[in-house]
């Protein structure tokens, strides 16, 4: 009887044993794909790129891209696409992303609250670009609408799965842009939090998503040399890079490894060049790129306005024509007709622009209170005169003693 107990024991034991060992065999979870990162990265595969354009919707698209390459963009953004709209729409795919061989380095924006979308959209395009950015800097009411962007930079049980997945599933690496917080440890603790989850090279933008529009300001480069000091990553500052004058200030100020420019690329799309080149030149260029690299006409119509702005606050009549081509010969030769009228020296009177507006009404109404406040001083002044008791000196006739007679 005994001999039967032990032998149930011994193969009770090696069951026991053998699910123990099944155990310790169970696979674990998915580590992250090999991939360079970081550092080197940064160094071997982007070049070391000091010269960024920035992601903006409904402009960085491949025509622009390469004209920017052209004239010294080291690195360019595509786009912000909408991931969940991106991984699951065909026509919005084929609408919106596009590339060739010589478009690299190459970075693709997503924006996205959801882990899962924003990794399906990223693996369409992780064989043709060199790394994948989160959009955290968005501060348009669309993503506030959204729960998108910059909405998201308080959020971070939303937006480090998101980085976490990423960096797990994508072949390429992952980088992320943002915007400040109001407190400044608050920003630090954030791109620590992205650093730690993923996130390869950071893009700081040195302003407030309050910060936007009218109400935009300088950009603050104190604040993001504070926070590029705390990482271990390679930083892009962002914000107040209209010039090329601008770079190497900027540089200097904040440490940061680029320069990212949005607003000053628009508006001279050569700007990285240093040159100073006639913008109807470049504005015919991007024309020629369009053709080349299939782009919409209204693309192409609106990175034309912000060309060639300060030269239709001049000729206006250029301008409304503008706004009724609809073809890229039309384009051309509208600027043909600007650039003629240049030469020849003949200036039309300038056109205020609405900021310009702005400021003139502001000006005449602050005009008209000082006209109303010295109405109103010069009223008080007389009407106190008026009030005051005053002398009279008069003459009694039976003699000459000089009296005087206070008139009530």
């Amino acid at each position: 009887m005994e001999s039967i107990n032990t032998t149930v024991d011994q193969q009770q034991q090696q069951t026991e044993e053998q699910e123990q060992q099944q155990i310790v065999s169970i696979p674990e979870p998915m580590s992250p794909i090999t991939k360079l990162g970081g550092w080197e990265f940064y160094k071997t595969v982007l070049k070391s790129p000091k010269k960024v354009i920035a992601p903006m919707v409904d402009h960085t698209y491949l025509a622009f891209r390469m004209l920017c390459r052209k004239y010294g963009a080291d690195l360019v953004y595509t786009p912000m696409f909408h991931s969940k709209n991106f991984a699951t729409c065909k026509v919005y795919r084929k609408e919106s992303f596009s590339t060739c061989p010589e478009d690299r380095p190459l970075v693709v924006q997503f924006c996205g609250n959801e882990a899962e979308w924003v990794v399906k959209a990223a693996k369409f395009v992780e064989d043709e670009c060199d790394a994948i950015d989160l959009n955290l800097g968005c501060p348009q009411q669309i993503a506030k609408r959204g729960n998108y962007g910059a909405f998201l930079l308080e959020k971070p049980e939303i937006f480090l799965p998101i980085v976490r997945e990423l960096h797990k599933n994508i072949k390429v690496p992952i980088f992320c842009k943002i915007r400040l917080l109001p407190d400044i440890n608050d920003t630090i603790k954030l791109a620590l939090s992205l650093q730690e989850a993923g996130c390869q090279l950071l893009t700081i933008h040195g302003r407030t998503k309050e910060q936007k529009g009218q109400h935009a300001g300088i950009a603050n480069w104190e604040a993001i040399k504070i926070i590029r000091e705390k990482l271990s990553i390679p930083v892009f500052a962002n914000g107040s890079v209209v010039l090329y004058k601008d770079i190497e200030p900027c540089l200097e100020a904040t440490g940061a490894q680029g320069v990212m420019s949005a607003e000053g690329i628009l508006a001279n799309p050569s700007m990285f060049s240093g040159l100073d080149l006639p913008i109807t030149q470049i504005a015919k260029e991007y024309i020629d790129m369009c053709l080349v690299y299939h782009t919409e006409t209204y693309i192409c119509r609106s990175h034309l306005f912000k060309m060639l702005r300060s030269l239709f606050d001049y000729h206006v009549d250029l301008r409304e024509k503008m706004g009724k081509i609809h073809t890229f010969e039309g384009f051309r030769d509208l600027i043909t007709e600007l650039e003629v009228r240049i030469e020849s020296g003949i200036q039309p009177e300038k056109m205020l622009t609405n900021k310009q507006k702005r400021e003139l009404k502001e000006k005449e109404r602050e005009d008209e209170l000082k006209r109303q406040k010295m109405d109103t001083t010069e009223i008080i002044t007389t009407t106190t005169t008026d009030d005051k008791p005053n002398t009279t000196v008069t003459e009694t006739p039976t003699t000459a003693t000089t009296t005087a007679t206070v008139s009530t």
